[in-house]
Formats: C-alpha cells, structure tokens, sequence
C-alpha cells in the first residue's frame, strides 16, 4: 500500500488556468456581476451624452433654435457626463473591493490547507514564500480586467448597432478597421502572455533568492562571502529588469496599434461625413445624412475603441494573473482526506512494514518498521542520528510518502490532526503573547494550568508582563529547553489522546531533564505515546523500544 499523496501534476494548460481563475472569481461573484452591469451602464451613458451633444449643436447651429429649446438635449448631456463620473468612481471603488476580497480568499485557503498538512511545506516553501507576490498579481486582473473583457467584447458591438440605425455606411467603417485590430491584438497578446509569464518568474527567484541570503548573512558573512552574493543578486535583478522592459515594450507596441486603428476609423468617418453634408462625396450612399446623425456619428466613433482600450491598458493585469495561478496550481495539494471521527480514548497505533520513500531519491529508504502501540501504552523509537526517527513519526501527521501500512484501531490512517498532539524537535513559536503561544491548540483553555506541571514558573516570573509578554517568530530570547516546555504545554492543553513527541528531552540540562522525566507519567496517562529519543531516561519510560 502506497501513501495516499497526490502524484505531481503536469504543468496546467492554459483552459485549466482560465477554468481556476474562473472559480476564484466565484467566491465574490456578485461583486464582479455588479461591477459588469456598470460597466454597461456606463455605456448607455455614453451613447446618452453623443446623441445629446449632437441635438444640441444641431439645434442651435443649424436649426437656429433659442436656448430655451435646447434643454432636453443639455440636460441630457450632463446627465450622462454625471452619470459616467459617478458610475466610474463607485466602479473603480466596487472592483478594488471585491478583487481584495477575492485574493484574501485565495489567500486563506492556500494557507489553509498548508497547515491542515495538504501542501508539502518543505517541498514547496519557496512557492509559499512567493504567495503574497503571486496572489497580490491576480488584483488587477480580478479588479480591472475581468469588466474590461466584458465591455470589449459587448460595448464596441452595442455602438457599432446604434450607430447602424443612423449611418450604416460609418458602421461599416468601423467594422472593416475593427477586424485587422483584433487579428493584431491577438498576436501581440499571445507574445505578451509568455513574456509576463518570464517576468514573474524572475521576481519570484529574486524574492527567494533575497530571503535565502538575508537568512544566510551570518554564514556568508563569516566565509567573506559579501561580494560574490551580491553579485548573484545583481545579477537576479537585472534579468527582472530587462523582462519588465520586454513586457513594457510589447505594451507600447499594442498601444500604438490600437490608437493607429482608433485614429484611422474616426478619421475616415469624419472624411465621410464631411464629404456627404458639403454634397462632395463622388459616389452615391443608400443613406440620408444630416447634422445631427453626423455629429452623433462621430462622437460615438471614439467611443467604440474606448473600451478596447481599457482592455489593453488592463491586458497586463490578465497576463501576470495567468502567470501567478499557474505557479500556485503548481502547489501539490492532496486531495482531502475524510476526517476521522475524533478519538475519544486512547487509540492503538500499528506500523505494519513501513517504509519510507523518497520521489527525489528512489533508492534511499527508511524501514521497514513494524510495531504496536496498544492503548495507553508509550512507545520509544530509538536509533542513531539520521535514522529516520522523526520521518516515521511524521508520517502520522500525513507528512511524507511510504510503502506498507500505518494503521490506528484497526482502521488506514486518515487526519488524525483534531485528536493528535504533536511535538516537533524546535516547536515553532508564533508571533504573539506567551499565553497565546500556550493555548494555541486549544484558546478555551486556562495557560496557568501547565506552568507548574513543566516547570515554567521561573520563565513566567522573568517576564516583565508574565503571561503577556510578547514574543516574536524567533522565540524572543527563549533557550531550546524553554520551548521544548513550550511544545510539551500547548500539546498537554490540547487533550488529545494520541501525543506524538521528537526528542521532548533534547537542550535540556541533566537537571531540568530529570525535573521534566519526572512529570511526564501523569501526562502520559490515558495517552497513547509515541516518541523518540536518545535519552535512556527517557527511553526507560516506555513499554518498549523500537530500535532503528
């Protein structure tokens, strides 16, 4: 029986890139609908204001009507001028809102199923380390670019029909210039989408490699290392800048193409109609043009490049999205495992003939190892540095792939992880109060509890705000003792009856060790314990010993 690890998936295509793009935006789905129907709102604005625009200047210039005559068109005018300046703010407001929502999700769920074990952290830390830079590249794309594909594809069609009922021989116009645009708009996109593909990946290896050596100053400080990692950072920086200015310069030539087509399509309008109204147009029309339809015309033939042009400005956005979700499908997400009914007494724990495997190194092996752990009883595994103890312990976690069989009351190992308590060598300590750090497992309970029963009396009352006191990700001045107590305490609170501990005993003093061993049989009743050590004191509290 083989661990029940997702397989490394193939690089997704572009369809299951735009299909995972898609079912993000569903989590805010409303929000985006709301921002589509103003976007054609505001449409309807526009043609509103040209056909108002194009009474008023025919009324008073050619009909010689008073301003008294002209007030349904004015105000019509600026309502529609009022109408786009509103709907445009609240717009741009609605579409910043829902894209933060969207990515916030986003967000939280990768980090989700990070922590519930359904991300290998250790495989794919420097993916999750460039999580906010990638989820941050889907803002624009979910903010601005989703409602500019939408008022390209359905708003230059909408004007091209009214303008139809005027003038058909403009709408034909606007047609024939329309379709070389988008021939050419689709070449320069499908160029830009792998060059902005380039450039995250670039910013991301920059933003990695920038962490990596920031960790690792004091070692490259201590070998005169400096110049030769700045160097490589250069070097990192560079080809970011060079792929950016790559991306700039398809974006100017697309820009460039698209105000060629927008200039030449009002520019052949407006010969057309100046030639029909001075009667000079060499060749007969099936259509009767007057001021009105002419200047209506052209002031709506802007306006049908208008939102490709917002398409454009936003394509960018699109691009680095698709780049960014490609790089976050690539995490391995293991499909979810059904939770298992939450143990309610101490379970029994069987290895049978583990073995423990590695997709990056085939022909090393940890095992195989077969053992029982009855109810209640506390298990040792024992073996030499490197054996491969804490990687057999893990695999109760759903960290790591094996052959053979883990069982837990008889039953293939699920998520154990509402009823295991877990241990690790260097227990991590979050950013928080001390109290935070204690009930991190379990916030209903009382830290209090356990400073006595683990010896943590003296660490609270060194503590200026005792129980308050901050500590940081590093642990704050904390030796490797004092968070090991820290480890033993969060998972003493948490009340599972499976505890799962590596090396509990280890940075300790013989004395605090001692003092600890001491406490730990009470804590171990009605537990089933598995743990590992080198610790023969410790090692003497177990029913039996494993040996690596």
């Amino acid at each position: 029986m083989s661990h029940p690890d997702a397989a490394p998936g193939p690089i997704p295509n572009t369809k299951a890139i735009r299909r995972q793009l898609q079912a993000w935006a569903s989590w805010d789905a409303h929000g985006l609908r709301r921002g589509s129907w103003l976007g054609l709102l505001d449409g309807l604005c526009v043609a509103g204001f040209a056909w108002g625009l194009s009474h008023m200047v025919s009324d008073l210039f050619h009909k010689n009507q008073s301003l008294i005559y002209l007030w349904p068109a004015l105000t019509l005018t600026v309502v529609a001028l009022a109408g786009r300046a509103i709907i445009g703010l609240y717009n741009q407001k609605l579409g910043m809102e829902t894209a933060r929502h969207i990515v916030s999700r986003i967000r939280l769920d990768i980090m989700e199923k990070a922590l519930a074990g359904r991300v290998d952290s250790a495989r794919h830390q420097a993916r999750l380390n460039a999580l906010f830079e990638d989820t941050e590249s889907l803002e624009g794309y979910y903010a601005r670019f989703r409602q500019a594909d939408l008022s390209a594809r359905v708003l230059p069609l909408i004007f091209i029909a009214v303008m139809a009922m005027v003038s058909p021989v403009s709408a034909g116009i606007l047609l024939l210039t329309l379709l070389p645009f988008v021939a050419l708009m689709a070449i320069l996109g499908m160029t830009s989408a792998d060059e902005s593909k380039r450039q995250l990946d670039a910013l991301s290896r920059l933003s990695n490699l920038f962490v990596d050596r920031i960790r690792a100053l004091p070692l490259i400080l201590s070998f005169d290392a400096g110049p030769r990692q700045v160097g490589i950072v250069g070097r990192a920086a560079r080809d970011v800048a060079e792929r950016t200015l790559r991306v700039l310069k398809i974006a100017f030539v697309t820009s460039a193409v698209l105000e060629f087509f927008s200039a030449l399509s009002v520019a052949l309008i407006a010969i057309y109609c100046g030639f029909y109204l001075l009667g000079q147009l060499p060749f007969p029309v099936p259509e009767v043009l007057t001021l009105a339809k002419a200047f209506f015309v052209l002031a709506l033939a802007p306006e049908v490049y208008a939102p490709m042009r917002r398409l454009a400005a936003a394509y960018h956005d699109q691009q680095t999205a698709m780049a960014a979700a490609q790089r976050l499908m690539a995490l391995e997400i293991r499909p979810d495992i059904a939770a298992q009914t939450v143990l309610k007494d101490a379970p029994e724990v069987t290895y049978e003939a583990v073995a423990c495997t590695f997709p990056d190194d085939p022909d090393f092996r940890i095992g195989p190892v077969s053992f029982t752990a009855r109810p209640g009883e506390v298990i040792a595994v024992r073996g030499p540095t490197g054996s491969g103890k804490t990687t057999l312990l893990r695999l109760l976690l759903g960290h790591g792939r094996y052959e053979g069989a883990i069982r837990v009351n008889g039953q293939p190992l699920t998520d154990l992880s509402r009823s295991i308590a877990w241990v690790s060598q260097n227990p991590p300590i979050l950013a928080g109060s001390l109290a935070d750090n204690l009930t991190l497992a379990n916030r209903q309970a009382d830290p209090n509890e356990v400073i006595e029963k683990f010896g943590l009396n003296t660490l609270v009352i060194t503590r200026e705000s005792a129980l308050s006191a901050a500590l940081d990700e590093r642990g704050s001045g904390l030796s490797g003792g004092e968070r090991r107590k820290i480890g033993l305490a969060r998972a003493a609170l948490k009340a599972a009856p499976l505890w799962v501990l590596d090396e509990p005993t280890a940075d300790l003093d013989p004395a605090a060790e001692a003092d600890l061993i001491a406490r730990l049989p009470d804590l171990f009743k009605g537990r089933t314990v598995i743990l590992s050590s080198h610790s023969p004191a410790l090692c003497a509290l177990a029913d039996r010993v494993v040996e690596l």
